[in-house]
């Protein structure tokens, strides 16, 4: 999605990642990659707790790959969870989803 980031904010969304690396670890990983976008520190396990997306089996709890799109109420419109690192959709879709959302009234 960091390819395709201008294209999903033109499509009206603002693009997140939630990492459950400690925050110095995440900013870092932005400033490496070039992310146009945040990415946010969730060492807690809460948010992917609160989610249900946790992912026991792999490095001792980490979220499986997942995509939420929420409305300005914070609702959550669509929802992706992979079953590994390469299960994600296309940023196409992504892209798709976010024009309902931000068309919807």
């Amino acid at each position: 999605m960091a390819e395709d980031y201008d294209k999903i904010k033109q499509a009206g969304a603002e693009l997140f990642a939630i990492s459950v690396d400690e925050q110095t670890y995440a900013w870092s990983m932005a400033q490496t990659t070039g992310a146009k976008f945040q990415i946010l520190s969730d060492a807690e396990k809460k948010t992917i707790a609160d989610y249900g997306i946790v992912n026991a089996a792999e490095h001792g709890g980490i979220a499986h790959p997942s995509t939420f799109i929420l409305d300005k109420e914070g609702r959550i419109r669509y929802m992706y969870v992979g079953k590994d690192a390469g299960d994600r959709p296309p940023d196409e879709t992504i892209i798709l989803e976010v024009k309902k959302v931000a068309s919807a009234k």
